[in-house]
C-alpha cells in the first residue's frame, strides 16, 4: 500500500472494533409491504441500505450494509393509493371517524410499543443515517416527547370543544 492509503486505513475501524454495545444483531431485510391493512409479501428487486459508516476489512474500506427493503413498482403504489383512498373514504372511515379516545389509545399502543424497542431502533438510526448514539437516543426520545405532547392537546382541545357554553341566555356545545 502506498503510505498516505495506509495512514487513511488504520483511522477507519473494523466490524471487530465497534464496541457490542453499538453493533446491529443482525441486518433487517424487509419482505413485507402493507396494503389495505395486510401484509403483503415481496419477492422482487430489493434495494441494499448502506450505512454512510464505512469499516474496514482486510481487503478494503467499505460502507457497512444494514439491510434492504422491496423496491415496488407502480403497481403496488397505486394499489396502497386506492386502499388509503377508501379507508379515508371523504372523511368517513374508520380512523377519521374514530373516537378521539380510541384514537389516542392506538398511538398510545404505538408508543408503548415503540419504546419496546428503542435499544435497535437507536442503532438502526446510529447506523443508517450515521449520528452517535447519544444524539439518537435523544432524537427517539424527542419524538417520544412530542407525540406525548400531541396526545396531551388534542385531549385538551376535545375535552374544551365539548363544553356547554352560556351567552346572553343561550346554552350550546361547540
Amino acid at each position: 500500500m502506498y503510505p498516505v492509503r495506509n495512514r487513511i486505513y488504520r483511522i477507519f475501524p473494523s466490524e471487530a472494533d465497534i464496541p457490542p454495545k453499538f453493533r446491529l444483531k443482525k441486518q433487517v431485510i424487509q419482505k413485507e409491504y402493507l396494503i389495505n391493512g395486510e401484509l403483503c409479501i415481496w419477492d422482487g428487486p430489493v434495494q441494499d441500505v448502506l450505512s454512510p459508516v464505512c469499516l474496514k476489512t482486510p481487503s478494503a474500506i467499505s460502507r457497512k450494509e444494514i439491510g434492504s427493503y422491496p423496491l415496488l413498482t407502480e403497481k403496488e403504489a397505486l394499489q396502497a393509493l386506492d386502499a388509503a383512498y377508501a379507508a379515508y373514504n371523504d372523511g368517513r372511515g374508520c380512523w377519521p371517524s374514530m373516537s378521539v379516545r380510541d384514537r389516542v389509545w392506538h398511538i398510545e399502543e404505538f408508543i408503548r410499543r415503540m419504546l419496546n424497542r428503542k435499544d435497535e431502533i437507536v442503532k438502526l438510526m446510529m447506523w443508517e443515517i450515521g449520528k452517535s448514539y447519544s444524539d439518537s437516543e435523544r432524537e427517539f426520545d424527542r419524538t417520544v416527547r412530542y407525540t406525548k405532547k400531541t396526545i396531551a392537546a388534542l385531549r385538551k382541545l376535545d375535552s374544551d370543544s365539548s363544553k356547554f357554553i352560556a351567552d346572553k341566555g343561550f346554552r350550546g356545545i361547540i
